[in-house]
């Protein structure tokens, strides 16, 4: 109880401290709160895309986000991001951008560089999810994260993991397993090759065969029940007793 009080009046004082930082612009669209160190029409397209987000997840997946308010918090440089960051997550200026879940509300804080849009799209992804589900996988959490981090026009052909995925079937021989991404209960057990796989199992799920985004859809739809979901790997093999050739000729 003690250690619970003491985690929630630090990261009050975080918050604290962030609310008295002199922000450059400070919006609000929809569920969204955005603080920046510099003036948001410069990044203007990014907004509008995150204004769209919501409604895609929510029509791709069947799910509805709760109106809970996610403050998107930009930095102008790495420094003064790591500076903010270290204060709220132990660990989190290793990574360039984060997303951290509260009760009340989300936030994601990213920094201007080249792949903030992509940053910011992953990470906006999370705390939708968050807003939609009690909980997610790690492996289905970030492997939707990275479907939805690219422009709409490219989620069907246009992520690296594509070529990344046919390469290393076509010519290594590689199996993507389900079952061990979802033995995966921590987030630093994630690998660069469990981003890709897990992008591939959700890119099949969503494009390839209708049992399996059926099965997506009955997956997530149960979790908000409070029931046990049926895993994945296993609700796939029955509506798709040849899986394992499904998932190679689909990703291929």
């Amino acid at each position: 109880m003690f250690r619970s009080l003491a985690v929630a009046l630090f990261l009050l004082a975080g918050l604290a401290a962030m609310a008295e930082a002199r922000w450059t612009d400070e919006q609000q669209l929809g569920v969204y709160f955005f603080h920046s160190e510099f003036p948001l029409r410069d990044v203007e397209y990014l907004v509008e895309e995150l204004g769209e987000l919501q409604k895609d997840i929510e029509c791709t997946l069947n799910l509805k986000c709760a109106d809970r308010p996610i403050h998107i918090y930009l930095f102008r440089t790495r420094f003064s991001y790591r500076q903010q960051v270290q204060q709220q997550v132990a660990g989190g200026t290793d990574r360039k951008a984060l997303f951290v879940a509260g009760n009340d509300f989300s936030r994601v804080f990213a920094y201007q560089n080249s792949s903030l849009a992509i940053d910011l799209r992953h990470e906006t992804t999370h705390a939708l999810l968050h807003n939609a589900l009690p909980y997610v996988p790690i492996w289905l959490d970030e492997g939707l994260a990275e479907y939805f981090e690219v422009p709409v026009g490219q989620r069907v052909n246009g992520h690296p993991h594509r070529s990344e995925l046919k390469r290393a079937i076509g010519w290594f021989g590689h199996r993507p397993s389900l079952a061990e991404l979802e033995a995966k209960r921590e987030l630093k057990s994630m690998g660069a090759s469990d981003y890709r796989d897990a992008w591939g199992w959700v890119h099949f799920m969503l494009h390839g065969p209708p049992e399996a985004h059926a099965a997506l859809e009955e997956f997530l739809g149960t979790i908000p029940t409070g029931r046990e979901p049926t895993p994945l790997s296993i609700a796939l093999q029955r509506r798709l007793p040849d899986l394992d050739r499904r998932i190679v000729q689909h990703l291929r």
